[in-house]
């Protein structure tokens, strides 16, 4: 079965819409209206629009509008102030509590506010003692020693100079502690305290069959070996200083 040929308009719009995007899009350009003229305006023209603004565009100068101060609101002015409704004697609405309706709807949300099911209120059981605490290890508790920390030493507000600043704090002692005088120091603290040195320990301590053998040498690469050769191409040649300073026999030949 043959497929069906299409229509001259469907191949049109194919061949219209395959076509490539253009990249530059003509600006659209407005088409003047009745009112404008194509083109810049002349002498007469701009002499026509300054006469239309100076009679069309300058504001208009009004009269001040005069304020009349009203006069104060009376009881004849108002006519619901004219007869005030009198308070009623004897009850309120407060004292007397409302309604009827309202006295039924008060009882029904206090019902409703109250729990269905009562219920005391929860003691908690008293707490156990154990008048008896065996010591199980022999060894004081731990207590908070007399006299730490220690108080803070009263400094003068100034010092007349700076030696005797200096001799105040020099002077200054704070009281030592019974635990740290009975105290050992253990091997960190000790190595801690001393001053670092240069070049720091290793955290492991090397063999000492790797401290006096060579490292074994690795095959140079084909790029490596090039560069080892410029480098002693390079070295091997004069200083261009050296060969500055020395004397010129070109002309002697």
């Amino acid at each position: 079965m043959w497929p069906p040929q299409r229509s001259s308009s469907s191949k049109a719009w194919c061949v219209r819409n395959a076509q490539p995007k253009p990249i530059y899009v003509a600006p659209f350009k407005t088409e003047p209206t009745r009112w404008q003229r194509p083109g810049p305006m002349n002498l007469d023209d701009w002499v026509n629009f300054y006469k239309w603004c100076q009679v069309n565009a300058v504001p208009i100068e009004r009269p001040p509008i005069p304020r009349v101060n009203a006069p104060p609101p009376t009881y004849e002015g108002i006519p619901s102030m004219q007869n005030p409704p009198k308070p009623v004697g004897g009850w309120t609405r407060c004292e007397s509590g409302g309604s009827a309706k309202n006295k039924e709807n008060q009882d029904i949300f206090c019902r409703l506010s109250k729990p269905r099911w009562h219920r005391a209120k929860y003691q908690p059981p008293p707490k156990e003692l154990f008048p008896y605490r065996p010591r199980l290890a022999y060894q004081p508790c731990p207590r908070p020693e007399s006299g730490r920390p220690a108080d803070k030493p009263k400094v003068p507000c100034c010092f007349q100079h700076e030696d005797v600043e200096a001799e105040f704090w020099a002077t200054v002692r704070f009281p030592v502690s019974k635990s740290a005088c009975k105290t050992m120091p253990s091997r960190k603290d000790c190595e801690l305290s001393k001053p670092k040195t240069m070049p720091p320990k290793p955290h492991c301590p090397l063999p000492p069959e790797l401290l006096d053998v060579p490292l074994k040498r690795t095959k140079m690469s084909p790029l490596q070996w090039r560069a080892h050769l410029r480098r002693l191409k390079f070295l091997s040649q004069p200083s261009e200083r050296m060969l500055a300073d020395l004397p010129c026999f070109c002309d002697r030949w």
